[in-house]
């Protein structure tokens, strides 16, 4: 009887399928993902909490864009969010809290499947009825909302997990439950989805910055603000901006200004082409940590850079991720 002998003389579209099948399909620990749905859901509470101040103002039929406004500018009078049917402020305020609760929900792991997916409605309802408003937060937030909704976020850290502990068939068929749940190809599918749609990002942020159609005078032949090396100062001299005002420092120190320019396009450039390989992985994953968080300093764009690194998270390892919360757990048990 024949048999293979090596890979190389298995059938090529057998050979082209195995790597695909085992980067989107193989089984991995539901860990990792976990830690995502906590931190987005927190970063998309905080978010939607932060209409609450002017939720009339944003929201109102009456506000600083009317129902009416919006639907003309759209040129159609299709509903696209569920706060285009809210006519009166207690039908707005009655949302909103709802809004409010199914995003701790989610947050909490609670009925993980059914509340992520209301939180994508949520999401939606709010930058559909006030696009003017959005800002390069949403998208994000909405991308790691959806897929977390494919995969089970809530196997781990979360009150669904707890709920599944319950002893119900004595312990050891409890035990095998709780291990039987935390494996999973949607796991990985999830995982992957975030992973590529990051990457396309920071190839896109790269080629915007490359294609920057600001020059930095009126002269012709003169170099943009990010090849120029002088960004950075730009966004941190711009008035309300940001966080911190670091002008001071960056206007006696031109050295820093360009290295600081550089630096952010070369990061960017280097985790969209280097994050795929293991050797340069953990370096890249610390290095976004001062990277993202001085951007949200000198730019003010907070939300956006901390959702961009929750999405780092996803390429960290599983097993990784279990030894930080081993770590931190006991830690918290042994401080007094």
């Amino acid at each position: 009887m024949a048999t293979v002998n090596s890979a190389a003389e298995l059938p090529l579209a057998e050979r082209l399928l195995r790597p695909w099948n085992a980067f989107w399909f193989t089984p991995r620990d539901a860990s990792t993902l976990s830690v995502i749905r906590i931190a987005t859901g927190l970063l998309a509470l905080y978010w939607a909490a932060s209409y609450t101040p002017d939720l009339m103002n944003f929201f109102g039929p009456e506000g600083f864009v009317p129902l009416a406004d919006l639907q003309r500018a759209r040129g159609s009078t299709f509903p696209r969010s569920i706060l285009e049917f809210c006519n009166t402020s207690g039908a707005i305020w009655t949302f909103h809290a709802i809004g409010l609760l199914i995003l701790a929900s989610f947050t909490a792991g609670f009925f993980s499947r059914t509340t992520g997916l209301l939180s994508v409605v949520v999401v939606v309802s709010y930058m559909q009825r006030a696009p003017a408003v959005t800002s390069q937060a949403e998208p994000v937030l909405l991308m790691l909302l959806l897929y977390l909704c494919v995969g089970p976020c809530g196997a781990k850290l979360s009150v669904d997990a707890c709920l599944r502990r319950k002893p119900t068939g004595g312990a050891s068929r409890a035990k095998a439950s709780e291990c039987g749940d935390s494996r999973s190809w949607l796991a990985t599918l999830s995982t992957r989805l975030i992973q590529v749609h990051l990457t396309i990002a920071y190839v896109a942020m790269v080629l915007a910055k490359l294609n920057d159609g600001v020059p930095l005078t009126n002269e012709p032949g003169t170099y943009h603000a990010w090849w120029h090396g002088q960004a950075v100062w730009w966004l941190a001299a711009r008035e309300h901006s940001p966080l911190l005002d670091v002008s001071p420092l960056l206007t006696s120190n031109i050295l820093l200004v360009n290295a600081w320019t550089h630096a952010i396009v070369l990061f960017e450039a280097g985790f969209a082409i280097f994050i795929w390989r293991p050797a340069f992985r953990r370096f890249l994953l610390w290095a976004a940590v001062p990277m993202w968080l001085s951007l949200a300093v000198i730019t003010g764009l907070a939300p956006f850079c901390l959702l961009m690194l929750v999405g780092n998270l996803a390429f960290v390892e599983p097993a990784a991720m279990r030894r930080i919360a081993g770590r931190l757990a006991g830690r918290s048990a042994t401080s007094p």
